[in-house]
């Protein structure tokens, strides 16, 4: 449950219709409460509308709302969700949960060592670049002593390339010691570091334009009018400016912020935007799988934020469904249910429009939700061994299983399960990055190669992609993508119907 930083008493919820398929003509109250809500909302010029005035001593807030007389966000306490049930039995009430992008580059510690009282080891890991020495500022550098459980410390890097780890003392010895760039570098690791070592340093490798990553090994950067007369949006934290990328349309659906300010505060938007659609020239640029697709970019993400509310997501796949958009990329996720985020995958498929969703990076943890919607394309990440740099931290996700072409294996981080559908690279891919480039791993990376496939494939099926706007035209387009796909040997569980070339 998502508490309002404006009132920390209460929490946000979201009210959704209560469709009632067996009794159309009588369906109950929730679309008559739910028309007076929208009329109370927009009657207003206030940013928050007390429900009160419909019904007196209702102390709920009204927030936002997905469409006019449509899902709307409210803000109460535990005893004012009890009174809006008692007074409206028919509304669907759910908590708000909190997504977030399903990338490794910020590595997110479940237990975090070196927080408690009592005597510690300081570990001092200085991060310089490969080529030059020079020592490489504001790095995110993690030891941990359990990697796949994410247990460790971290710490950032000062002026002079170093970050101070802190440890409780005992610690034995960290199973890996990482350090992530921002941009413009590979990750760097070392294995079986002793923290009472003192001091250790690590070497990043500058990124190479001219030379292939993952996704360029296997055949996925597309010429100018790949992808062409199809539009893709990128429902994320924005996307920024960038010399690579041509936006068809932006927009930031977070209530009180600019609609117009969809700029990337955060860089993983802006990666997934130039792994679908980047125009970028090889050797000096990155080249999407479908350079020729019209981008489309809503910002879900609030300003600040490093994670979004569902209801947010839900506003931003409602508004790409009604700009036009033929596939939706959510490379972001969750481990509980998000039912308006599933209502409007439901409306999207329903107007012949099919989204895409990362599976997760839990490490073999179950699929995330949306991803483990059946509405979804859910999207695994594998990787190719021999595509990154010597003793860069890729080297920590090569795992089982191997496909038909040994080189080939799923990503340990990935998340698997019957409800994969689709797999694609997500180890090692560079892409564009708010003023310049990064290397980033995950299902996030992977799922981005999936809808550029995607939209590629559909550009040359203009039979599919003139159809009809409804669910026999997305039906068309899930089928297919999932014919088209390639298996790579992985099996069903890991890969789906395989990698959509």
């Amino acid at each position: 449950m998502t508490t309002d930083s404006k009132n920390p008493a209460k929490s946000l919820f979201v009210i959704l219709p209560n469709v009632n398929i067996f009794n159309v003509e009588n369906p109950g109250g929730s679309q008559t409460f739910l028309r007076s809500a929208s009329r109370h909302l927009n009657a207003s010029s206030r940013s928050r509308v007390s429900l009160s005035s419909l019904r007196a001593g209702l102390h709920v807030d009204l927030v936002d709302e997905v469409a006019p007389r449509d899902t709307v966000l409210v803000s109460m306490d535990e005893a004012q969700r009890m009174a809006l049930q008692q007074a409206e039995p028919g509304l669907r009430m759910v908590p708000v949960e909190e997504l977030e992008p399903l990338w490794l580059q910020r590595f997110r510690l479940v237990t975090t060592l070196g927080m408690t009282a009592g005597p510690r080891l300081a570990l001092e890991v200085k991060v310089v670049d490969t080529v030059s020495g020079a020592a490489l500022e504001n790095v995110d550098v993690v030891g941990l002593t359990d990697r796949a459980n994410r247990v460790g410390a971290s710490s950032k890097t000062n002026a002079k390339g170093i970050a101070r780890l802190m440890f409780p003392s005992g610690t034995g010895m960290l199973e890996v010691l990482e350090a992530f760039v921002p941009s413009g570098y590979w990750p760097a690791y070392a294995l079986q570091i002793d923290p009472s070592a003192g001091s250790v340093t690590l070497s990043c490798t500058p990124i190479d334009l001219a030379t292939q990553d993952c996704r360029g090994h296997l055949g996925f950067e597309g010429g100018d009018t790949d992808g062409q007369g199809v539009k893709v949006a990128v429902v994320d934290t924005g996307v920024s400016k960038h010399r690579d990328l041509r936006i068809a349309k932006g927009m930031n659906v977070v209530k009180g912020e600019p609609a117009t300010s969809y700029t990337d505060l955060m860089g993983h938007g802006t990666h997934v935007a130039g792994i679908i659609a980047g125009r970028g020239q090889p050797g000096s640029g990155v080249r999407g799988v479908a350079p020729g697709a019209d981008l489309h970019a809503y910002r879900v993400f609030g300003k600040g934020k490093e994670t979004a509310l569902s209801f947010n997501i839900a506003k931003g796949i409602r508004q790409a469904v009604d700009d036009g958009c033929d596939l939706i990329n959510l490379s972001l996720g969750a481990a509980a249910d998000i039912p308006e985020v599933l209502r409007e995958i439901q409306r999207a498929r329903a107007l012949g429009v099919v989204c895409l969703a990362a599976t997760g990076n839990d490490y073999r943890g179950p699929v995330n939700y949306p991803g483990r919607y059946s509405q979804v394309l859910g999207v695994s990440a594998f990787g190719q061994k021999g595509t990154w740099p010597a003793a860069a931290a890729q080297d920590l996700e090569v795992a089982s299983p191997f496909g038909i072409d040994a080189r080939n294996f799923v990503a340990a981080f990935s998340n698997v399960g019957h409800e994969v559908q689709l797999t694609g690279p997500g180890v090692g891919i560079v892409s564009t990055y708010p003023g310049g480039y990064a290397v980033m791993d995950g299902t996030s990376m992977a799922c981005p190669v999936a809808t550029g496939a995607l939209a590629r494939v559909l550009a040359r099926n203009t039979r599919i992609l003139n159809m009809d706007r409804d669910q026999k035209r997305s039906d068309a387009i899930i089928k297919l993508a999932l014919r088209t796909a390639r298996l790579l040997g992985f099996g069903a569980r890991f890969e789906g119907a395989g990698v959509l070339m």
